[in-house]
């Protein structure tokens, strides 16, 4: 099988993200109410967040979009819905709303992400 070359992001344009790995405890002396860990694990990976496109609002089929939602492109890092990060070049967080798949075509990932705490509750 030939090996084609694949795209990849400029490591220029890239600089450093620091997903944010879940945990915590019930809290069973108030109810079993969950506590968010006071020094959550970071993960670093490298990725660029850019605006959404018209185009990109035009054709995505996974629903609506607000002025917080944006794009995250990564070369290669596997991201689940539902994970935070921390972009370090601006100290905004988001959260992984879905991941837009290029298939087996190449490993470069591009994510739809939110600000968190932008988008208006559901």
């Amino acid at each position: 099988m030939a090996n084609f070359a694949q795209p990849q992001i400029p490591p220029g344009l890239l600089h450093d993200m620091l997903q944010i790995e879940p945990g915590g405890t019930h809290d069973s002396v108030n109810g079993g109410q969950w506590k968010p860990a006071l020094n959550p694990k970071t993960a670093k990976f490298k990725g660029i967040v850019v605006p959404l496109s018209n185009r990109d609002l035009e054709y995505l089929p996974e629903g609506t979009y607000t002025k917080e939602s944006q794009k995250l492109y990564t070369n290669g890092k596997h991201l689940e819905a539902g994970a935070t990060f921390t972009d370090t070049y601006g100290g905004m967080t988001y959260t992984i709303e879905t991941e837009l798949t290029y298939g087996p075509l190449h490993p470069m990932c591009r994510y739809i992400v939110v600000a968190k705490g932008g988008a208006s509750p559901k």
